[in-house]
C-alpha cells in the first residue's frame, strides 16, 4: 500500500508541476513587465509601403522573384524602429544604398535544403537613414508560397510581439508548449512508476506523440523566433518542427498497434517498421539534397494515414484503436483545411486540442487508475500464488509419503530388520525436514540437499546396492523453492529402478552460472520420451510452476546421450 501511495503521489505532483508550467508560461506571456497593454501612442509603429515592386520570372525555386524598394524618410522618424518582415520559405536579400545588410540564401556555403525556414527579417532603421533607399529582394522557394505578399512593419520588437504576434498566437503557443511538457512528463512517469509492460508502453507512446505534436506546432509559430531572438537559427527551428511531425506519425502508428490486444499482430508491426524506415530515408535524402522535406510532408502524411488503416487489417479493430485513429486524422484534416484558409499555424489548433484531451483522459487519468488497479492485482496475485504453492506442496507431500510407506509395507514380510531401518530413516527424515515441507519461501540449497540425501538413504535401504548416487555439490550459497531437488530425484528413482528393477546411477551437480545457479540431475534409467503436447510429468510440472512463481526460475528436461534423463534447474541470482 505504501508503494501505491508513493506512485499516486508522483502522478499528482507531476500534474501539479504541469499546471504550474501553464501558469508560469501564461504569466511570462501576459504579465511580464513592459509586455502588457502596449499603446501605439507610447510605442509608435508604421506599416511601410513600397514605392516600387518589380517582379521577375526566374528559372529556379518557385519561378518568381520580387524586388521591393522603400524610401526610409518616414520610417526613420519612428523612435527605436526596426523593419520587421515575417517570411516563410522565402529567401531575402536586403540592401541599403547598395550595401548588403542581410542575405538568407546561404549561396556561398553548403546547407541542408533550399528553404531558410520560417523567420523574421529585421533591419534596424536609424534617424540618419532619412532619404536613403532600402531594397529588399524576396525569392519564394516553393510554388505554394509564390503568391504570398509580406507585410513590412516598422516598430520595436516588444510592440511587434504584443500588437501583432501574441494576440494571434498566444493560445497556440501556450497550448503547444504545455502539450509538449505534459507529454514529456508522461513519458518519464511511464518509465519510472513501475507499470506493467503493456500499460507502460501505451502511456509512454501517448506521451511521445503529445511531445512531438506540441513541438511540431510550436516550431511553426512566428512568435518563437521573435520571443527568443532566434534570427539566424530559424532554419534549424523549422527542421526540428518538420522532424517532430514525421516522428509524431510514426509514434502514433506504434501507439495504435499497442492499443490492440493481439500479441501476434504482424501486419501492425510491419506497418510500424515500414513507417520508421520511410522516415529515416526521407531525412537521409533531405541531408543529401535528393528531396525537399517541405514538398514531401503532405504525401508522407497521406501515406502514414494509409499505414494506420492497413495496420487495422491484422485483426478486428477494437474500440480504443478506432477512438484514437478516426478523431486524430479527422482533427488533422480540419487543421489542414484551416491552415490552407488562414495560412498559419495559429489558425489550426484542432489537432493539438485533441492531443491535449487525450493526455488528460488517456494519459494522466488512466495512469492514476492503472497504478491502483495494478497494485490490487499484485495483492490478489500474491494471495493466489501463496494458495497455489500450498496446493502444489500438498500434492507432493502425500505422494512421497505414500510411496515410502508402500515400500516399507512390502519389506515387513520379507525383511523385517531392513523395514525397521527404513522406518527409522524415514522418521528422521520427517522430523528434520518438516519445516522444509511447510515453507512457502525459498530456502537454502543446503537444506534442500539434506532433504534429498535423507530421501535417498531411505531408497538405498529399499533397493540395496542397485541404487548409487554421486554428488558434485560444492556450490551451495544460493536459495531455491522448497521441494525442488527431492521430487526430481524421486522422479528419477520411480521411472528408473522403480520400473526396471535394474541398477541405476544418479548424478547430482550444483554450480554457479551467469545470472544465478544451476542444478543438474542425471540418471541412466529409462530413456526420456517427451509427451506429444510438450508437457512433462505432473511432479516436474509442479516444480516448474513453483520455480517460476517463487523466484522466476526455469526447469528443462532432455534425454541423456547414453540413455536416461537430464533435468536442469536454473535459479536466478538474488531471488
Amino acid at each position: 500500500m505504501k508503494k501505491l501511495i508513493n506512485k499516486q503521489s508522483a502522478v499528482d505532483i507531476a500534474v501539479i508541476l504541469v499546471l504550474a508550467a501553464v501558469i508560469a508560461l501564461s504569466a511570462f506571456l501576459w504579465f511580464r513587465p513592459g509586455m502588457k497593454g502596449v499603446a501605439p501612442a507610447i510605442n509608435p509603429f508604421l506599416i511601410l509601403r513600397p514605392q516600387d515592386v518589380q517582379e521577375t520570372v526566374i528559372a529556379d525555386y518557385a519561378g518568381v522573384q520580387r524586388v521591393y524598394e522603400f524610401d526610409l524618410t518616414e520610417a526613420s522618424g519612428v523612435r527605436g524602429g526596426t523593419l520587421f518582415v515575417h517570411l516563410r520559405h522565402t529567401i531575402a536579400v536586403a540592401e541599403k544604398d547598395g550595401m548588403i545588410l542581410a542575405d538568407t540564401g546561404e549561396a556561398n556555403s553548403w546547407h541542408i535544403g533550399r528553404t531558410p525556414g520560417n523567420y523574421w527579417l529585421s533591419i534596424p532603421i536609424y534617424p540618419e537613414d532619412a532619404g536613403k533607399t532600402l531594397r529588399i529582394t524576396l525569392t519564394p522557394v516553393y510554388p505554394s508560397f509564390r503568391s504570398l505578399e509580406p507585410e513590412f512593419l516598422v516598430m520595436d520588437r516588444q510592440t511587434l510581439l504584443h500588437m501583432e504576434v501574441l494576440p494571434d498566437e498566444a493560445l497556440m503557443l501556450t497550448l503547444g508548449s504545455v502539450t509538449a511538457i505534459m507529454g514529456f512528463v508522461l513519458m518519464l512517469l511511464a518509465l519510472f512508476v513501475g507499470l506493467r509492460p503493456g500499460n507502460r508502453r501505451r502511456i509512454f507512446y501517448l506521451g511521445a506523440v503529445a511531445c512531438t505534436a506540441g513541438l511540431w506546432k510550436v516550431c511553426g509559430l512566428s512568435s518563437l523566433p521573435l520571443l527568443f531572438d532566434w534570427y539566424g537559427r530559424q532554419k534549424l527551428l523549422w527542421y526540428i518542427g518538420a522532424a517532430a511531425y514525421l516522428m509524431m506519425l510514426v509514434l502514433s502508428l506504434r501507439l495504435l498497434t499497442l492499443m490492440r490486444k493481439g500479441e501476434n499482430d504482424r501486419v501492425g508491426k510491419l506497418c510500424c517498421y515500414f513507417g520508421a524506415f520511410s522516415t529515416l530515408m526521407i531525412l537521409a535524402l533531405q541531408v543529401f539534397g535528393v528531396v525537399e522535406l517541405h514538398e514531401v510532408l503532405v504525401p508522407y502524411g497521406i501515406g502514414m494515414a494509409g499505414l494506420h488503416l492497413i495496420s487495422l487489417l491484422g485483426q478486428k479493430p477494437e474500440r480504443s484503436a478506432l477512438l484514437w485513429l478516426i478523431p486524430s486524422f479527422a482533427a488533422l484534416a480540419v487543421d489542414l483545411a484551416l491552415f490552407s484558409g488562414g495560412g498559419s499555424f495559429p489558425t489550426a489548433p484542432v489537432f493539438l486540442i485533441w492531443i491535449a484531451l487525450n493526455l488528460l483522459v488517456r494519459g494522466f487519468v488512466f495512469l492514476r487508475v492503472a497504478i491502483r488497479r495494478e497494485q490490487e492485482l499484485r495483492e490478489k496475485d500474491y494471495e493466489l500464488r501463496g494458495a497455489k504453492i500450498q496446493n502444489l506442496i500438498s500434492q507432493i507431500r502425500p505422494h512421497f509419503i505414500y510411496n515410502t510407506l508402500a515400500s516399507v509395507s512390502m519389506l515387513c514380510e520379507s525383511d523385517p530388520q531392513r523395514a525397521s531401518e527404513v522406518v527409522g530413516n524415514f522418521n528422521n527424515y520427517l522430523q528434520s525436514n518438516f519445516n522444509a515441507l511447510s515453507a512457502t519461501e525459498p530456502i537454502a540449497f543446503l537444506s534442500e540437499l539434506e532433504h534429498t540425501k535423507a530421501y535417498l538413504n531411505v531408497q538405498k535401504a529399499l533397493y540395496d546396492s542397485k541404487l548409487s548416487v554421486e554428488y558434485d555439490t560444492d556450490y551451495i550459497t544460493f536459495r531455491l523453492p522448497p521441494l525442488t531437488l527431492q521430487p526430481i530425484v524421486e522422479n528419477s528413482v520411480k521411472h528408473g529402478i522403480g520400473k526396471t528393477h535394474r541398477a541405476e546411477k544418479i548424478f547430482i551437480c550444483s554450480r554457479a552460472v551467469e545470472g544465478g545457479a544451476e542444478i543438474i540431475v542425471e540418471d541412466d534409467g529409462t530413456k526420456y520420451e517427451p509427451a506429444p503436447d510438450g508437457k512433462v510429468h505432473i511432479g516436474l510440472e509442479n516444480i516448474r510452476e513453483r520455480l517460476q512463481m517463487m523466484c522466476g526460475g526455469t526447469l528443462s528436461v532432455a534425454p541423456r546421450a547414453s540413455g536416461g534423463t537430464v533435468v536442469t534447474v536454473f535459479v536466478p541470482k538474488n531471488n
